[in-house]
């Protein structure tokens, strides 16, 4: 059991937004990677033109959650900023294309620290 709480889990949500219409969410966990462009094969498929063929990528390494721009055209816009990379925090911004921006939600440490004192607590 001591293993089972070693790797501690960390679990992001993300939201994916049309102006301020949530069009759907996604949970990402270690080692997950979304792919986000314009054309079939990407995990999400954006159809605007200001979004590029192969735009961006999500990743999750470890407890981290990370935007990798992958070449676009009109750039990945982290709360504002233009980013080639980035680490992403609760509450963060990504701007895709001119219409489409993905609302990232992460579980704080103390957070997650509850989760898994409560989940062993029950295992008890």
């Amino acid at each position: 059991m001591a293993n089972r709480l070693d790797r501690k889990m960390t679990t992001f949500k993300l939201e994916l937004t049309l102006q301020d219409l949530v069009l759907k969410e996604y949970t990402l966990s270690d080692g997950a990677n979304l792919t986000i462009g314009r054309v079939q094969g990407n995990d999400i498929v954006l159809k605007d033109m200001t979004v590029s063929r192969l735009h961006a990528a999500i990743a999750v390494k470890g407890q981290n959650l990370f935007v990798f721009d992958q070449g676009s055209k009109n750039g990945t816009i982290v709360n504002g900023t233009r980013v080639t990379s980035a680490e992403l925090k609760d509450g963060d911004i990504v701007r895709i294309g001119k219409n489409y921006a993905v609302r990232v939600s992460a579980p704080t440490p103390e957070t997650r620290e509850a989760t898994l004192t409560a989940e062993h607590s029950r295992k008890s």
